[in-house]
């Protein structure tokens, strides 16, 4: 198998591995590292088969973040390209054959309005959201990783171009655009990254805030209209004019110091909510954290499995974390980082490698 055949299976199959296993936690109050290695264990003891050596069923069903990623992953390889009426079409699709996933309220208003066939703009339903301000949820930046994939030989501003496109279709809010960049822009960081050596952490940091930086003095320059409900554009505790960029410089902070930063500083600090401003970032943090060695119960983890693990330990919405955590680990690491009775026990990891191999067989074609 080439590297990057490799890193591509990697990131969308560390996806999914988040997705599944963060999704047994999600929500659902404070919750222990040990809590969390006895799910690992009991996936690890059963490795996929019964005592007799059968295939098992699944253990672990992913959600709508998978669901999602894997309608973006599809419309990307029959066209080669992004298409706005076919990802619409299939993002409706598979909410309405399976409506169980997790979806939230908001995005399945929007499928609704999207289902209409007379419907002219496609954007209209996402940017009337929430008063017309647009939904800051991270649903954009949960379901984005077959761009960063798909992009592979693209520049940055064909990156940013494409998730944005792929994002306003569901969440129009610009913090939720932006989110949903910084984690391409992770993901396509961690594909290029040299994986033969230890990972320059404050470069990876440096280059991604970058990135954020243009984009967010851009913001600051577009003119501010005050309307009555104003108020709800700062729906999160960050009100620094450059919150992505300040979340960074946190995170550079923080993996450099001395002590280690306790979980609740991390969720104060960071997040581990459903907004993109409020969980993109501790993504990040969790593959970083993980690339350097720890103490305790996950010393002897690999860096990709305690990526996983560590983003989940941050509670909150466990599942999309990890999903974005894992998508970036991945791509670092590869596949073989990747437990295989951790894949046995997740569902849509089959279909997540066939992915792969379609994109890396496209990108490797249009070198």
């Amino acid at each position: 198998m080439s590297k990057l055949l490799s890193r591509f299976q990697g990131s969308l199959v560390g996806a999914v591995l988040g997705d599944c296993i963060g999704a047994v936690y999600e929500l659902g109050g404070e919750i222990t590292l040990s809590e969390i290695l006895n799910t690992i264990y009991s996936i690890e003891a059963s490795g996929g088969t019964d005592n007799k050596g059968k295939q098992e069923e699944i253990l672990y069903s992913y959600t709508d973040d998978t669901a999602m990623a894997r309608s973006v992953a599809g419309s990307l390889i029959k066209h080669k390209g992004f298409q706005l009426k076919d990802m619409v079409k299939r993002f409706t699709s598979e909410y309405k054959s399976e409506p169980d996933r997790g979806y939230g309220g908001n995005v399945t208003t929007v499928f609704q309005l999207l289902d209409n066939p007379e419907l002219e703009d496609l954007y209209e339903p996402a940017r009337k959201q929430f008063d017309g301000q647009g939904s800051f949820g991270n649903g954009g930046s949960m379901r984005i990783v077959p761009a960063a994939l798909f992009s592979y030989n693209k520049d940055h501003s064909y990156v940013q171009t494409l998730t944005r496109q792929i994002t306003e279709i569901t969440h129009s809010h610009e913090q939720a655009i932006q989110g949903a960049i910084l984690q391409c822009l992770a993901v396509h960081l961690a594909l290029h990254a040299d994986n033969t050596t230890p990972l320059d952490t404050d470069l990876f940091v440096d280059n991604l805030k970058t990135y954020m930086n243009k984009l967010e003095e851009e913001e600051l320059k577009k003119p501010k209209v005050l309307t009555p409900t104003k108020k709800r554009t700062t729906r999160s505790s960050e009100k620094r004019d450059k919150p992505y960029c300040y979340k960074l410089d946190k995170i550079k902070e923080y993996l450099n110091q001395e002590k280690e930063v306790t979980v609740q500083e991390l969720i104060d600090v960071l997040g581990n909510d459903i907004s993109a401003l409020g969980s993109v970032p501790a993504a990040v943090f969790s593959f970083l954290r993980s690339s350097k060695p720890m103490t305790g119960e996950l010393k002897d983890r690999n860096s990709f499995e305690k990526t996983i693990i560590y983003a989940i330990s941050l509670n909150g919405d466990t599942d999309t974390i990890a999903t974005m955590a894992g998508a970036i680990a991945g791509a670092y690491y590869g596949i073989e980082a990747v437990p295989k009775s951790w894949q046995t026990c997740c569902e849509g990891v089959t279909d997540a490698i066939q992915y792969a191999n379609q994109l890396e067989e496209f990108v490797s074609k249009s070198k």
